[in-house]
Protein backbone atom coordinates (compact mmCIF):
# COMPACT_ATOMS: atom_id res chain seq x y z
CA UNK A 1 0.00 0.00 0.00
CA UNK A 2 1.35 3.42 -0.93
CA UNK A 3 2.82 5.61 1.77
CA UNK A 4 0.78 8.70 2.57
CA UNK A 5 2.34 12.17 2.41
CA UNK A 6 1.42 15.32 4.31
CA UNK A 7 2.23 18.34 2.15
CA UNK A 8 0.46 21.44 3.35
CA UNK A 9 -1.09 20.52 6.69
CA UNK A 10 -1.92 23.47 8.92
CA UNK A 11 0.60 24.30 11.62
CA UNK A 12 -0.30 22.68 14.91
CA UNK A 13 1.16 25.49 16.99
CA UNK A 14 2.52 28.92 16.14
CA UNK A 15 5.05 31.00 18.01
CA UNK A 16 4.59 34.50 19.27
CA UNK A 17 5.04 38.12 18.31
CA UNK A 18 6.32 39.15 14.89
CA UNK A 19 7.12 35.56 13.94
CA UNK A 20 3.44 34.64 14.17
CA UNK A 21 2.47 37.19 11.56
CA UNK A 22 5.23 36.08 9.21
CA UNK A 23 4.43 32.45 9.66
CA UNK A 24 0.70 32.98 9.18
CA UNK A 25 1.32 35.05 6.07
CA UNK A 26 3.68 32.41 4.72
CA UNK A 27 1.15 29.63 5.30
CA UNK A 28 -1.60 31.73 3.71
CA UNK A 29 0.63 32.25 0.67
CA UNK A 30 1.15 28.48 0.40
CA UNK A 31 -2.61 27.94 0.42
CA UNK A 32 -2.90 30.42 -2.48
CA UNK A 33 -0.03 28.69 -4.32
CA UNK A 34 1.83 31.99 -4.13
CA UNK A 35 5.20 30.38 -3.56
CA UNK A 36 7.29 33.50 -4.12
CA UNK A 37 5.47 35.28 -1.28
CA UNK A 38 5.69 32.14 0.87
CA UNK A 39 9.45 32.00 0.43
CA UNK A 40 9.79 35.69 1.24
CA UNK A 41 7.85 35.27 4.51
CA UNK A 42 9.13 31.88 5.61
CA UNK A 43 12.83 31.95 4.71
CA UNK A 44 13.90 34.50 7.36
CA UNK A 45 11.96 32.58 10.02
CA UNK A 46 13.53 29.31 8.94
CA UNK A 47 17.02 30.79 9.07
CA UNK A 48 16.21 32.16 12.54
CA UNK A 49 15.38 28.63 13.72
CA UNK A 50 11.58 28.38 13.43
CA UNK A 51 10.88 24.65 12.98
CA UNK A 52 7.56 25.08 11.16
CA UNK A 53 9.11 27.48 8.65
CA UNK A 54 12.07 25.11 8.17
CA UNK A 55 9.68 22.27 7.40
CA UNK A 56 7.77 24.36 4.85
CA UNK A 57 10.95 25.54 3.14
CA UNK A 58 12.03 21.89 2.96
CA UNK A 59 8.78 20.97 1.20
CA UNK A 60 9.19 23.83 -1.26
CA UNK A 61 12.65 22.58 -2.21
CA UNK A 62 11.46 18.97 -2.37
CA UNK A 63 8.67 19.75 -4.83
CA UNK A 64 10.24 22.68 -6.66
CA UNK A 65 7.66 25.21 -5.48
CA UNK A 66 9.18 28.69 -5.02
CA UNK A 67 12.68 27.28 -5.46
CA UNK A 68 14.26 25.09 -8.14
CA UNK A 69 13.62 21.49 -7.15
CA UNK A 70 16.49 20.36 -4.93
CA UNK A 71 15.73 17.38 -2.74
CA UNK A 72 19.10 17.52 -1.02
CA UNK A 73 18.34 21.06 0.15
CA UNK A 74 14.88 19.93 1.20
CA UNK A 75 16.42 17.23 3.37
CA UNK A 76 18.76 19.77 4.96
CA UNK A 77 15.77 21.83 6.08
CA UNK A 78 13.79 18.78 7.18
CA UNK A 79 16.69 17.73 9.39
CA UNK A 80 16.81 21.17 11.00
CA UNK A 81 13.12 21.00 11.85
CA UNK A 82 13.27 17.33 12.85
CA UNK A 83 16.04 18.14 15.30
CA UNK A 84 13.49 20.35 17.10
CA UNK A 85 10.99 17.45 17.32
CA UNK A 86 8.86 18.68 14.44
CA UNK A 87 6.81 15.54 13.84
CA UNK A 88 5.85 16.25 10.22
CA UNK A 89 9.50 16.85 9.28
CA UNK A 90 10.52 13.62 11.00
CA UNK A 91 7.76 11.83 9.13
CA UNK A 92 8.83 13.27 5.78
CA UNK A 93 12.38 12.06 6.39
CA UNK A 94 11.00 8.61 7.15
CA UNK A 95 9.07 8.62 3.87
CA UNK A 96 12.13 9.73 1.91
CA UNK A 97 14.26 6.97 3.42
CA UNK A 98 11.68 4.24 2.87
CA UNK A 99 11.17 5.25 -0.76
CA UNK A 100 14.79 6.18 -1.51
CA UNK A 101 13.63 9.55 -2.83
CA UNK A 102 16.60 11.91 -2.68
CA UNK A 103 18.55 9.67 -0.29
CA UNK A 104 19.93 6.14 -0.32
CA UNK A 105 16.99 3.87 0.48
CA UNK A 106 17.33 2.74 4.11
CA UNK A 107 14.45 1.00 5.89
CA UNK A 108 16.19 1.15 9.29
CA UNK A 109 16.55 4.93 8.98
CA UNK A 110 12.90 5.17 7.97
CA UNK A 111 11.88 3.21 11.06
CA UNK A 112 14.04 5.44 13.26
CA UNK A 113 12.38 8.63 11.96
CA UNK A 114 8.87 7.21 12.17
CA UNK A 115 9.60 6.07 15.74
CA UNK A 116 10.40 9.68 16.63
CA UNK A 117 7.28 11.14 15.05
CA UNK A 118 4.72 8.44 15.92
CA UNK A 119 4.75 9.03 19.71
CA UNK A 120 4.23 12.74 19.00
CA UNK A 121 0.85 11.86 17.50
CA UNK A 122 1.62 12.10 13.78
CA UNK A 123 -0.87 9.72 12.17
CA UNK A 124 1.13 9.24 8.97
CA UNK A 125 4.16 8.17 11.00
CA UNK A 126 1.99 5.87 13.12
CA UNK A 127 0.46 4.22 10.08
CA UNK A 128 3.76 3.85 8.20
CA UNK A 129 5.56 2.53 11.28
CA UNK A 130 2.81 -0.06 11.60
CA UNK A 131 3.24 -0.97 7.95
CA UNK A 132 6.98 -1.55 8.41
CA UNK A 133 6.36 -3.70 11.50
CA UNK A 134 3.77 -5.69 9.54
CA UNK A 135 6.26 -6.32 6.72
CA UNK A 136 9.33 -6.79 8.92
CA UNK A 137 10.92 -4.05 6.84
CA UNK A 138 13.76 -2.28 8.64
CA UNK A 139 12.60 -3.78 11.93
CA UNK A 140 11.79 -7.25 13.26
CA UNK A 141 8.39 -8.41 12.00
CA UNK A 142 5.84 -7.82 14.73
CA UNK A 143 2.19 -7.77 13.68
CA UNK A 144 1.03 -6.95 17.22
CA UNK A 145 3.16 -3.80 17.16
CA UNK A 146 1.83 -2.94 13.72
CA UNK A 147 -1.73 -3.16 14.98
CA UNK A 148 -0.88 -1.12 18.07
CA UNK A 149 0.31 1.78 15.89
CA UNK A 150 -2.63 1.44 13.50
CA UNK A 151 -4.95 1.70 16.47
CA UNK A 152 -3.41 5.03 17.41
CA UNK A 153 -3.75 6.39 13.88
CA UNK A 154 -7.28 5.00 13.50
CA UNK A 155 -8.41 6.58 16.77
CA UNK A 156 -7.40 9.96 15.32
CA UNK A 157 -9.50 9.34 12.23
CA UNK A 158 -7.03 7.88 9.73
CA UNK A 159 -9.31 5.88 7.46
CA UNK A 160 -6.78 3.47 5.98
CA UNK A 161 -5.67 2.49 9.50
CA UNK A 162 -9.30 1.84 10.44
CA UNK A 163 -9.58 -0.44 7.42
CA UNK A 164 -6.36 -2.27 8.37
CA UNK A 165 -7.87 -3.07 11.77
CA UNK A 166 -10.88 -4.58 10.04
CA UNK A 167 -8.59 -6.79 7.95
CA UNK A 168 -6.68 -7.87 11.06
CA UNK A 169 -9.86 -8.94 12.86
CA UNK A 170 -11.27 -10.67 9.79
CA UNK A 171 -8.13 -12.74 9.22
CA UNK A 172 -6.95 -13.11 12.81
CA UNK A 173 -3.61 -11.42 12.13
CA UNK A 174 -2.02 -10.13 15.31
CA UNK A 175 -5.36 -10.38 17.12
CA UNK A 176 -7.88 -13.12 17.73
CA UNK A 177 -10.15 -13.57 14.73
CA UNK A 178 -13.42 -11.74 15.38
CA UNK A 179 -15.78 -11.07 12.46
CA UNK A 180 -18.00 -8.81 14.58
CA UNK A 181 -15.06 -6.50 15.36
CA UNK A 182 -14.01 -6.74 11.73
CA UNK A 183 -17.43 -5.50 10.66
CA UNK A 184 -17.39 -2.69 13.24
CA UNK A 185 -14.02 -1.41 12.02
CA UNK A 186 -14.92 -1.80 8.33
CA UNK A 187 -18.14 0.13 8.98
CA UNK A 188 -16.23 3.04 10.50
CA UNK A 189 -13.73 3.08 7.60
CA UNK A 190 -16.53 2.92 5.03
CA UNK A 191 -18.06 6.15 6.36
CA UNK A 192 -15.49 7.89 4.16
CA UNK A 193 -17.36 6.77 1.06
CA UNK A 194 -14.53 4.49 -0.06
CA UNK A 195 -16.16 1.83 -2.27
CA UNK A 196 -13.56 -0.84 -1.54
CA UNK A 197 -14.03 -0.49 2.21
CA UNK A 198 -17.80 -0.63 1.77
CA UNK A 199 -17.44 -3.86 -0.21
CA UNK A 200 -15.40 -5.42 2.60
CA UNK A 201 -18.04 -4.26 5.07
CA UNK A 202 -20.90 -5.71 3.05
CA UNK A 203 -19.11 -8.97 2.32
CA UNK A 204 -18.44 -9.83 5.96
CA UNK A 205 -21.87 -8.59 7.02
CA UNK A 206 -23.46 -11.24 4.81
CA UNK A 207 -21.61 -13.92 6.78
CA UNK A 208 -23.00 -12.83 10.17
CA UNK A 209 -26.24 -13.29 11.97
CA UNK A 210 -28.65 -10.43 12.44
CA UNK A 211 -27.66 -10.17 16.10
CA UNK A 212 -23.96 -10.05 15.24
CA UNK A 213 -24.56 -7.30 12.67
CA UNK A 214 -26.58 -5.35 15.22
CA UNK A 215 -23.74 -5.63 17.76
CA UNK A 216 -21.14 -4.46 15.24
CA UNK A 217 -23.29 -1.54 14.09
CA UNK A 218 -23.89 -0.47 17.67
CA UNK A 219 -20.11 -0.33 18.29
CA UNK A 220 -19.54 1.60 15.07
CA UNK A 221 -22.35 4.07 15.78
CA UNK A 222 -20.95 4.75 19.27
CA UNK A 223 -17.45 5.51 17.97
CA UNK A 224 -16.22 9.06 17.43
CA UNK A 225 -12.80 10.45 16.57
CA UNK A 226 -10.52 10.46 19.60
CA UNK A 227 -11.95 7.29 21.10
CA UNK A 228 -10.29 3.85 21.00
CA UNK A 229 -11.43 1.80 18.02
CA UNK A 230 -13.70 -1.20 18.62
CA UNK A 231 -11.64 -3.98 20.15
CA UNK A 232 -8.91 -1.60 21.34
CA UNK A 233 -9.41 -1.98 25.07
CA UNK A 234 -6.08 -3.73 25.65
CA UNK A 235 -2.64 -2.24 26.17
CA UNK A 236 -1.25 -0.46 23.10
CA UNK A 237 2.02 -2.37 23.08
CA UNK A 238 2.81 -5.77 24.54
CA UNK A 239 5.34 -5.45 27.38
CA UNK A 240 8.62 -7.20 26.68
CA UNK A 241 11.90 -7.02 28.55
CA UNK A 242 15.11 -8.84 29.35
CA UNK A 243 18.23 -8.13 31.36
CA UNK A 244 21.35 -10.29 31.07
CA UNK A 245 25.00 -10.09 32.03
CA UNK A 246 27.29 -10.51 35.01
CA UNK A 247 26.82 -9.09 38.52
CA UNK A 248 30.16 -9.01 40.28
CA UNK A 249 31.21 -12.06 38.27
CA UNK A 250 27.90 -13.91 38.77
CA UNK A 251 25.73 -14.53 35.71
CA UNK A 252 22.19 -13.19 35.76
CA UNK A 253 19.09 -13.27 33.59
CA UNK A 254 15.86 -11.44 34.32
CA UNK A 255 12.80 -11.44 32.07
CA UNK A 256 10.19 -9.95 34.41
CA UNK A 257 9.95 -6.19 34.76
CA UNK A 258 7.95 -3.20 35.94
CA UNK A 259 8.36 0.43 34.89
CA UNK A 260 7.53 3.58 36.83
CA UNK A 261 7.26 7.14 35.54
CA UNK A 262 8.23 10.35 37.30
CA UNK A 263 6.26 12.61 35.02
CA UNK A 264 7.46 15.95 36.37
CA UNK A 265 10.97 15.17 35.11
CA UNK A 266 10.07 12.73 32.32
CA UNK A 267 12.29 10.16 34.00
CA UNK A 268 11.66 6.44 34.45
CA UNK A 269 12.76 3.56 36.64
CA UNK A 270 12.72 -0.03 35.37
CA UNK A 271 12.93 -3.05 37.68
CA UNK A 272 14.19 -6.26 36.04
CA UNK A 273 13.58 -9.33 38.21
CA UNK A 274 14.58 -12.98 37.84
CA UNK A 275 11.24 -14.28 39.17
CA UNK A 276 7.71 -13.03 38.45
CA UNK A 277 6.73 -9.81 40.21
CA UNK A 278 3.45 -9.87 42.15
CA UNK A 279 0.72 -7.38 41.34
CA UNK A 280 1.14 -5.77 44.75
CA UNK A 281 4.90 -5.38 44.21
CA UNK A 282 4.33 -3.93 40.74
CA UNK A 283 1.83 -1.38 42.00
CA UNK A 284 4.17 -0.39 44.83
CA UNK A 285 7.09 0.10 42.41
CA UNK A 286 4.99 2.18 40.04
CA UNK A 287 4.13 4.49 42.93
CA UNK A 288 7.55 4.66 44.61
CA UNK A 289 10.22 3.61 42.04
CA UNK A 290 11.62 1.38 44.81
CA UNK A 291 12.18 -2.38 44.59
CA UNK A 292 13.22 -4.47 47.59
CA UNK A 293 16.33 -6.60 47.05
CA UNK A 294 14.86 -9.35 49.23
CA UNK A 295 11.60 -11.24 49.35
CA UNK A 296 10.51 -13.26 52.37
CA UNK A 297 13.90 -12.57 53.95
CA UNK A 298 15.77 -14.12 51.01
CA UNK A 299 17.86 -12.10 48.52
CA UNK A 300 16.62 -11.96 44.94
CA UNK A 301 18.41 -11.54 41.61
CA UNK A 302 17.38 -8.20 40.18
CA UNK A 303 18.50 -4.93 38.66
CA UNK A 304 16.91 -1.50 38.60
CA UNK A 305 17.85 1.37 36.33
CA UNK A 306 16.68 4.94 36.74
CA UNK A 307 17.35 7.43 33.95
CA UNK A 308 16.03 10.26 31.77
CA UNK A 309 15.15 8.81 28.34
CA UNK A 310 14.71 12.26 26.81
CA UNK A 311 17.16 14.24 28.93
CA UNK A 312 14.23 15.87 30.68
CA UNK A 313 12.07 16.12 27.56
CA UNK A 314 9.04 14.00 26.71
CA UNK A 315 10.53 12.44 23.57
CA UNK A 316 13.09 9.69 24.15
CA UNK A 317 16.33 9.56 22.20
CA UNK A 318 19.56 7.60 22.53
CA UNK A 319 21.73 10.71 22.60
CA UNK A 320 19.77 12.19 25.52
CA UNK A 321 20.67 9.43 28.00
CA UNK A 322 23.77 10.71 29.79
CA UNK A 323 23.72 8.76 33.08
CA UNK A 324 21.92 5.84 34.70
CA UNK A 325 21.39 5.12 38.38
CA UNK A 326 22.14 1.36 38.47
CA UNK A 327 21.27 -0.89 41.42
CA UNK A 328 21.74 -4.66 41.32
CA UNK A 329 21.45 -7.67 43.59
CA UNK A 330 22.25 -11.37 43.11
CA UNK A 331 20.58 -14.14 45.10
CA UNK A 332 23.73 -16.31 45.09
CA UNK A 333 26.07 -13.52 46.06
CA UNK A 334 24.41 -10.50 47.71
CA UNK A 335 27.81 -8.79 48.06
CA UNK A 336 28.12 -8.77 44.27
CA UNK A 337 25.42 -6.11 44.03
CA UNK A 338 26.31 -2.53 43.06
CA UNK A 339 24.87 0.93 43.57
CA UNK A 340 26.43 3.07 40.90
CA UNK A 341 25.75 6.05 38.70
CA UNK A 342 27.14 4.92 35.35
CA UNK A 343 27.91 7.37 32.58
CA UNK A 344 27.66 7.34 28.80
CA UNK A 345 29.78 6.52 26.91
CA UNK A 346 32.39 5.49 29.43
CA UNK A 347 30.29 2.80 31.11
CA UNK A 348 27.48 2.10 28.65
CA UNK A 349 26.10 2.83 25.21
CA UNK A 350 22.47 3.27 24.21
CA UNK A 351 21.77 1.26 21.06
CA UNK A 352 18.10 2.23 20.90
CA UNK A 353 15.83 4.62 22.79
CA UNK A 354 12.44 5.71 21.48
CA UNK A 355 9.11 6.58 23.01
CA UNK A 356 6.77 9.18 24.45
CA UNK A 357 7.60 9.78 28.12
CA UNK A 358 4.13 10.59 29.38
CA UNK A 359 1.45 8.71 31.32
CA UNK A 360 0.13 5.97 29.06
CA UNK A 361 3.03 6.36 26.60
CA UNK A 362 5.51 3.71 25.53
CA UNK A 363 9.27 3.29 25.84
CA UNK A 364 11.57 1.03 23.83
CA UNK A 365 15.28 0.74 24.42
CA UNK A 366 18.45 -1.31 24.41
CA UNK A 367 21.35 -0.40 26.72
CA UNK A 368 24.66 -2.27 26.82
CA UNK A 369 27.43 -1.60 29.32
CA UNK A 370 30.22 -2.87 31.55
CA UNK A 371 32.20 -1.70 34.55
CA UNK A 372 34.61 -3.74 36.64
CA UNK A 373 33.08 -7.22 37.09
CA UNK A 374 29.57 -6.09 36.22
CA UNK A 375 28.21 -6.16 32.68
CA UNK A 376 24.65 -5.72 31.49
CA UNK A 377 22.32 -5.65 28.51
CA UNK A 378 18.87 -4.16 29.12
CA UNK A 379 16.36 -4.64 26.30
CA UNK A 380 12.74 -3.52 26.64
CA UNK A 381 9.47 -2.46 25.00
CA UNK A 382 7.17 -1.22 27.76
CA UNK A 383 3.94 0.65 28.38
CA UNK A 384 4.28 3.53 30.80
CA UNK A 385 1.79 3.56 33.69
CA UNK A 386 -1.15 5.93 33.63
CA UNK A 387 -0.15 7.42 37.00
CA UNK A 388 3.08 9.10 38.06
CA UNK A 389 5.41 7.84 40.74
CA UNK A 390 5.90 10.01 43.81
CA UNK A 391 9.66 10.15 43.25
CA UNK A 392 12.27 9.58 40.59
CA UNK A 393 15.45 10.87 38.99
CA UNK A 394 15.90 14.58 38.45
CA UNK A 395 16.79 15.35 34.85
CA UNK A 396 18.26 18.79 35.47
CA UNK A 397 15.83 20.65 33.23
Amino acid sequence: MAFDRILLALAAALCCGVAVAGLNEGLDALRRNDFASAARELRPLAEAGDAEAQYRIGLMYEYGKGYPQDKAQGIVWFRKAAGQNHAAAQTELGILYVTGDGVTQDDAQAVAWFQKAAPLGNTTAQYNLGLLYAKGQGVKLDVAQAIAWWRKAAAQGMIVAQFKLGVAYENGEGVARDPVLALANYTIAARSGNKEYAEYRDDIARQLTQEQRRTANTMADAWTVGQPMPGAAGAPVKDRCSATGMLGGEKFTATHCVISLYGDQHSVAIWFNEDPVTLQEAESFQMSSYADGAKGGKPRTMATIMFCPGGGQATASAAAVKAIDLNTNHAKSPLAGVQWVVEATRDFRVEKMTGDIRPGGTLSGRIVGARDKTSFTFDFDLNLPAKDAAAGMSCGK
